[in-house]
């Protein structure tokens, strides 16, 4: 017999905790658009979408081996993360377009530490033939891990925020959601007796908790607009461009008024004046070599 409980446990907390992870996945994409629109990407912290894409496939994994054992429950698990890879993938290459070097190399750091991670995980589970409760526990471990990465990825801007005295990298959103995700996974796990979901949620709705409390302890320095130091993303092939553009402006412009000067009987302008502008042309062919 079907109780209350049985029902709430199975059927209400994971729908719900669906919908919450769903809707932690979109917190930044509101931000991300607006990056995208001003080609700028100012306070925004890049660094917590590839971690977001990793946690997904990770638990995508993870609904896959459970499948055997607990088909309602995969489908629970995969759903939620299958929206968070595709929002991933946005938000990481909408970013990395738009981040300066250093950044887009710390992105790249983290997809490589991802991928090699989740490429070898994959390969021990099959190599070693393990079961499918060792399945299971590998993949519920891993995803574990990535979770706490995902969870903690934001605070890697807490040293900028208390030296700044501005909480502007921070996501209000995001920091709302993951404190809601975290202490409602934290309930069910207790419930269950599960650790493996209530450790790294409980530790999740800290650190989400934690970037709530720096966001109130510092919402009076937040800025909105991004800093000169950030604003100037602009790749050195763009430069090089902007540069020749001026350039060859310049040219045109000291070109347009010499052949404006007087001219001889014979309709050209006078003979110095022509071997000026020949000597301006010649001199831009030398300097765009």
């Amino acid at each position: 017999m079907t109780t209350t409980a049985d029902i709430f446990l199975k059927w209400v907390f994971p729908i719900l905790g669906g919908v919450v992870s769903i809707l932690m996945f979109l917190a930044p994409l509101q931000a991300v658009i607006r990056a995208r629109k001003e080609r700028v990407l100012g306070h925004l912290n890049p660094l917590p979408f590839p971690a977001q894409l990793a946690n997904s496939a990770g638990w995508i994994a993870y609904s896959y081996v459970i499948e055997p054992t607990n088909s309602q429950g995969s489908v629970f698990v995969f759903v939620p993360n299958y929206i968070g890879l595709l929002l991933g993938f946005y938000f990481t290459m909408s970013c990395y377009g738009l981040a300066n070097a250093k950044t887009r190399d710390n992105q790249m750091l983290v997809m490589l530490f991802f991928a090699g991670l989740l490429a070898l995980i994959g390969l021990i589970g099959v190599q070693v033939r393990l079961s499918v409760h060792n399945l299971q526990l590998l993949w519920g471990f891993t995803s574990n891990a990535i979770l706490l990465l995902y969870y903690g990825a934001p605070l890697s801007t807490v040293y900028t925020v208390i030296s700044t005295q501005s909480a502007a990298s921070l996501s209000w959103p995001l920091s709302v959601m993951q404190v809601i995700n975290g202490s409602l996974w934290l309930g069910y796990g207790l419930a269950v007796s599960d650790p493996f979901i209530w450790v790294p949620n409980g530790i999740g709705a800290c650190a989400g908790g934690f970037q709530v409390f720096l966001l109130i302890l510092f919402r009076k320095k937040h800025r909105h607009s991004p800093p000169p130091s950030e604003t100037d993303t602009v790749t050195s092939s763009q430069r090089e461009l902007t540069t020749g553009m001026a350039d060859s402006s310049l040219i045109v412009n000291s070109t347009s008024s010499k052949l404006d000067a007087p001219t001889g009987s014979n309709g050209f302008p006078t003979g110095i004046l022509v071997e000026e502008v020949v000597h301006d042309f010649d001199r831009s062919g030398h300097q765009s070599i």
